[in-house]
């Protein structure tokens, strides 16, 4: 059981190479081995024969206990879900910055900038080409890093010449300076997830559920019944888990943002 609960707070990183649905049945077998299976086996051992005293305690026990998971479980699931769509939405505005960005570069006027908007293109490349594959680990690529420091080079030695260039060039300091944070935001997020004490709590939470579940004669009214609730939370946690780490596995987020905003660059002429 410590081991399992271990399992739970490290959470393998090959979990996330499997589907959604693999990761589902993964978690339901295994609550269903803990919460059923496991009680059945425990019952059969002399000194942990139930009676019916051991089951009226069960009964005042397990209602408060199963409740208790629940709720936390569906708050970690609203926290997670919370953090994903943070998360979306630092890789919308960063993909809305590096568009206005060429678009300030295009309005400037100057033959200059074209160089600069041709590495924005690599720029953008590199992070879904190279940067999306590794920053699931809190890594960011640093050929991707390299581009961007060309880029800011290159746009600090563009020299206004006229009123018009010199109030864009402002525009375009800023938004260079947005892009930059963007960024490190995003890779700084990308490792976001649930603290482990958390992780800790819904163990402990599954460990004193399969110890209820000891307590139970063997009857058949009730053996229907204590199979709906390890399948609920297997489920429930298969859910957590799989929205926990908002750049692993198969819902995870993908750089669609920067793929439309690659187009647009591509074809903007003015």
């Amino acid at each position: 059981m410590l081991l399992v609960v271990k399992r739970l707070i490290l959470m393998p990183a090959w979990i996330y190479r499997r589907s959604n649905i693999e990761i589902l049945l993964i978690f339901v077998i295994l609550f269903l081995i803990l919460m059923d299976f496991l009680p059945r086996a425990i019952r059969l051992l002399p000194m942990m024969a139930p009676s019916e005293e051991s089951t009226h305690l069960g009964y005042s026990l397990f209602s408060p206990l199963a409740g208790c998971s629940g709720l936390l479980i569906g708050f970690l699931l609203n926290q997670a879900q919370t953090n994903l769509r943070e998360i979306k939405s630092i890789v919308s505005a960063e993909a809305g910055r590096i568009n206005n960005l060429d678009r300030l570069l295009t309005r400037y006027g100057d033959i200059g900038t074209l160089e600069i908007r041709d590495e924005i293109f690599s720029y953008i490349d590199s992070i879904i080409e190279e940067e999306w594959n590794i920053i699931g680990n809190g890594q960011g690529s640093h050929r991707t890093h390299m581009l961007w420091r060309n880029i800011s080079k290159k746009i600090m030695k563009l020299d206004p010449q006229t009123n018009r260039q010199t109030a864009i060039y402002a525009d375009i300091i800023k938004k260079s300076e947005e892009v930059a944070e963007s960024r490190e935001m995003r890779i700084e997020r990308a490792t976001d997830k649930l603290p482990q004490l958390f992780w800790v709590v819904i163990g402990l939470c599954i460990m004193a559920l399969t110890a209820v579940n000891t307590l139970f004669l063997p009857l058949d009214s009730y053996t229907l019944g204590l199979k709906i609730l390890p399948i609920l939370f297997g489920a429930l946690i298969s859910l957590l888990v799989i929205t926990d780490q908002p750049f692993r596995g198969q819902t995870s987020i993908q750089p669609d943002a920067l793929r439309k905003i690659l187009i647009s660059i591509k074809s903007r002429v003015e």
